[in-house]
């Protein structure tokens, strides 16, 4: 192998592990908040197949402000009656919040 080779796969596994790092951080949140808006948007892949996915804005009970990119399927099975104003709850461990009852 060369070195710029090498290099690429260093590159590689060091973005990987900055990713890895932060998507940690994310999924050890937890909090509470409310559905401010939720938009629906269809493009294409560089394949021209069409793609569905959902951006579920939010606002915590801290004030913060916070978005949620959920892919068609998933949005369907968990998310099919969620409304603005709707309450959510993430819990720590968990990559997405649940609807609060």
């Amino acid at each position: 192998m060369d070195v710029n080779t090498l290099y690429g796969i260093l590159a590689a596994l060091v973005l990987s592990m900055i990713i890895m790092f932060f998507q940690g951080l994310k999924r050890k949140k937890s909090w509470k908040g409310t559905v401010t808006d939720i938009q629906k948007i269809e493009d294409e892949d560089s394949d021209g197949f069409p793609h569905v996915h959902y951006k579920i804005y939010y606002r915590t009970e801290s004030g913060n402000q916070g978005k949620i990119n959920l892919r068609d399927s998933y949005y369907e099975s968990h998310f099919s009656n969620l409304e603005i104003g709707a309450r959510l709850i993430k819990i720590a461990g968990r990559d997405y919040p649940e609807l609060s009852n």
